[in-house]
């Protein structure tokens, strides 16, 4: 079982359904997320949704791959401004399997010990 740094929690997302950023909908059906332009694109939506002091929950249901470089746009750059309690607290993952997981784990970790 990977540690899980992100929030994969469903129960604490069934709720939360206004800023859902469905990822698959975003790069029209593609399954595997390998640019960091992309994940760049993600993050400003992400940013608008959270200057407004809301949740977003980043919904990978479809996703099979997501690469390092994706994963440090949508959250190591958070990780590294804003600090994991704000990570924690305003970003949610759903339907992330696990090698999708393992990645944005590997985000947090590696952006916690540089910032």
């Amino acid at each position: 079982m990977i540690k899980t740094e992100i929030d994969v929690n469903p129960e604490k997302t069934q709720n939360v359904d206004t800023n859902i950023l469905k990822i698959k909908d975003l790069f029209d059906g593609l399954d595997a997320l390998t640019l960091r332009i992309d994940g760049l694109k993600v993050r400003k939506i992400m940013e608008n949704i959270l200057k407004k002091n809301e949740v977003v929950i980043l919904d990978f249901e479809g996703i099979n791959l997501i690469t390092q470089g994706f994963g440090d746009e949508i959250i190591g750059v958070f990780v590294r401004n804003k600090g994991i309690d704000f990570v924690k607290n305003k970003i949610k993952v759903r339907n992330a399997n696990d090698l999708v997981r393992g990645i944005l784990n590997w985000v947090v970790s590696y952006s916690k010990n540089i910032s």
